[in-house]
């Protein structure tokens, strides 16, 4: 049987008892007993949160009974004022509810003690009555959820926690899911557990399930704030687009205000990733006044005496096991060596998240940019095109053949088309960016 179908037949037996109690035992004031009921039981999931919303309830209503005494008391009668008091009332309660369920419970019963109050009924003496009126109310709603097909909290909160985990590991391999979600479905199934554990401690050596859900959510949110990492691809081409020709010589596509502007581009950007086989075969400099210089290699096979390790900027080398052996042979401290668990760009970019970098500028070479390309792992693209053709089957190209997330039903945005010199430049942004 469904959750759903659970709280229906839980509300169902939840408001008979109610029904029946209320005009039985209040029949001037079973209303009280109707709507605690409906409140505590609506969108309980689980007996640990209908008692949870039962003490909110009967608390929230202790205060807004004593609320309305007083403004009884010292508030005159009055159709104009009752009615401004109600409609402020109102709106507080709906702006505090977000903060605690326990505001709005207090805000109900004053509203309705006004209006019963405006009637011609005291507050005062109806004070008992009505708290009494309202724990029965509640006293039905959970047993309702305690008994009839009941679901029990804690394995409400582990289903939770394993979706939630779920999605961590779907999203650790490039898959989309709605973090925000199962980080919303967790706060949802908290605060009963929280009670718990503030009233009774945690006992066993199985971790308690507000700790489970305080550690997934922190999972969480650190997943959100990797995925917050914008990235910006930059390449110059030629128009038959090849990024390099076969000769040893590095082939310059770039004009000097394509570079200039390039540059400019970079110092936006926290980070600077090339790929290794640019450094071995260019050995760029990478110049940049604030950016890190990042590059990926699974074999370790990079030369200390590239200007990358020149140790003028923060140097970053992802690497896995056997790389970072013959890497701490070869380069030591020249740079920071940090463990990737893959080298797909879902996993990069967690990496350097982890690393402090918040925006990263891709540069190349050709297996780098098809990577992040083909993922769609992209905020922007920075496309520089030269006014010449290489011509030259063997040569790199911009990016090899690969299952492209933007294909001809899922177009880039054009934002730019710039002349630098004597070439075009244009931008793009990723239509989710």
């Amino acid at each position: 049987m469904t959750i759903h179908t659970r709280m229906a037949l839980q509300m169902l037996v939840a408001l008979a008892l109610a029904f029946a109690i209320g005009l039985l035992a209040f029949a001037q004031h079973w209303s009280w007993v109707v709507l605690t009921a409906f409140i505590v039981c609506s969108g309980a999931v689980g007996r640990g949160d209908a008692i949870y919303k039962g003490l909110l309830r009967v608390g929230g209503a202790i205060g807004g009974t004593l609320v309305a005494v007083v403004v009884s008391r010292f508030v005159p009668a009055n159709g104009v004022i009752d009615a401004t008091v109600i409609f402020v009332v109102l709106f507080l309660g709906m702006w505090l509810r977000t903060i605690n369920y326990a505001y709005w419970a207090a805000c109900a019963t004053l509203i309705f003690a006004l209006l019963q109050g405006s009637q011609g009924d005291a507050a005062g003496p109806l004070f008992a009555t009505r708290v009494l009126c309202i724990m029965i109310g509640a006293l039905c709603a959970i047993a309702a959820t305690w008994f009839i097909y009941p679901v029990r909290t804690e394995q409400l909160v582990r289903k939770r926690v394993s979706e939630a985990r779920a999605a961590l590991r779907d999203l650790r391999g490039g898959a989309e899911r709605d973090l925000h979600h199962h980080l919303a479905q967790l706060e949802r199934v908290a605060p009963p557990v929280r009670l718990h554990r503030a009233v009774f401690g945690t006992r066993g050596e199985s971790p308690h399930p507000a700790t489970l859900i305080d550690e997934t959510q922190a999972r969480l949110r650190t997943a959100i704030e990797r995925r917050n990492v914008r990235v910006y691809v930059s390449v110059a081409v030629s128009l038959d687009g090849y990024i390099d020709d076969r000769s040893s010589a590095r082939l310059v596509l770039s004009s000097p205000e394509d570079l200039a502007d390039m540059r400019a581009a970079r110092e936006l950007c926290d980070a600077l990733l090339v790929g290794a086989e640019t450094l071995r075969r260019d050995d760029p400099s990478l110049r940049s006044l604030n950016a890190a210089r990042v590059t990926v290699t699974e074999s370790g096979d990079l030369d200390p005496t590239l200007r990358f390790f020149d140790g003028s900027a923060r140097t970053i080398v992802l690497t896995g096991a056997a790389g970072e052996r013959r890497l701490r042979e070869r380069i030591g401290d020249g740079a920071e060596i940090v463990l990737v668990d893959r080298f797909d760009p879902a996993a990069i970019i967690a990496t350097l998240a982890d690393c402090g970098v918040h925006s990263l500028f891709v540069e190349g070479g050709t297996r780098i940019l098809t990577a992040f390309l083909a993922a769609g792992t992209f905020d922007a693209l920075r496309l520089g095109i030269a006014p010449f053709f290489v011509g030259d089957a063997q040569a790199p190209r911009f990016v090899n053949a690969a299952a492209f997330l933007n294909d001809a039903k899922h177009r880039l945005v054009l934002r730019s088309v710039r002349a630098l010199g004597d070439m075009a430049v244009l931008e793009y942004e990723h239509p989710r960016a």
